[in-house]
């Protein structure tokens, strides 16, 4: 039975960590095991300071990561911005900063594989790290989309498609929302994330997911290992 969690949260650290830890301790044990390699994927689309509801917050990425460390996990948390180097957005987000003294490796995402997503996409080159992860974990940001109106789990995970090739899907279909979002589903079944959680305690409303909308205080913190 897939549990949903909504809580109401702020960022602190102590109180994020326990509502995290809640909801990972719902799966059980053996889910993550010592060695396994697990992948953290947070919204990171642009070099924005964590208050702006642009991108999911440090404090949230960083309490994951510590649950998954203490379980002796191998952890390396990733993204492909669209805007921006990675290292200026790990910068300007607090991510290195709040990463400082963890053991947990901070890098953009590089290589591809080729995935069989389904038709009629067919064949669609997907972060390795995402692919070859024993487990991957989603942290979305709760924001308005401009094209596909919200952005939540499933869409986060569009962006293990690395670099220039995201663009170039919003180009090619993105005109038709249906055909868009059953492309942003075939994904998501694709690299499966283990379980989702999407920051909404800091929201973006209006024109977003970037720097035209306005940041909405929410005080939510939702969570499941079924995005949908």
């Amino acid at each position: 039975m897939n549990r949903v969690f909504v809580r109401h949260a702020s960022y602190n650290f102590k109180q994020i960590r326990d509502l995290i830890a809640e909801m990972f301790d719902s799966m059980g044990s053996g889910w993550i095991g010592r060695g396994h390699r697990v992948l953290i994927k947070p919204n990171l689309l642009l070099a924005a300071a964590p208050d702006k509801g642009i991108v999911t917050h440090p404090m949230i990425c960083r309490a994951a990561a510590q649950y998954l460390l203490d379980q002796g996990a191998r952890v390396q948390v990733s993204d492909s911005p669209g805007v921006g180097g990675f290292r200026k957005v790990i910068t300007d987000t607090g991510y290195k900063e709040a990463f400082e003294g963890l053991d947990v490796t901070l890098k953009a995402f590089e290589g591809s594989l080729d995935v069989d997503v389904g038709e009629p996409f067919g064949r669609i080159p997907i972060a390795r790290e995402a692919i070859e992860a024993d487990r991957v974990i989603n942290l979305a940001k709760l924001k308005t989309h401009a094209q596909m109106y919200l952005t939540l789990g499933v869409k986060n995970i569009f962006g293990c498609i690395v670099g220039l090739r995201k663009p170039e899907w919003h180009m090619r279909i993105g005109v038709d929302r249906r055909i868009f979002a059953r492309l942003l589903v075939q994904i998501h079944q694709a690299v499966a994330p283990a379980f989702t959680i999407v920051d909404g305690v800091t929201a973006l409303e209006g024109q977003g997911p970037g720097r035209s909308g306005r940041a909405r205080e929410m005080g939510l913190l939702v969570g499941g290992s079924n995005t949908h």
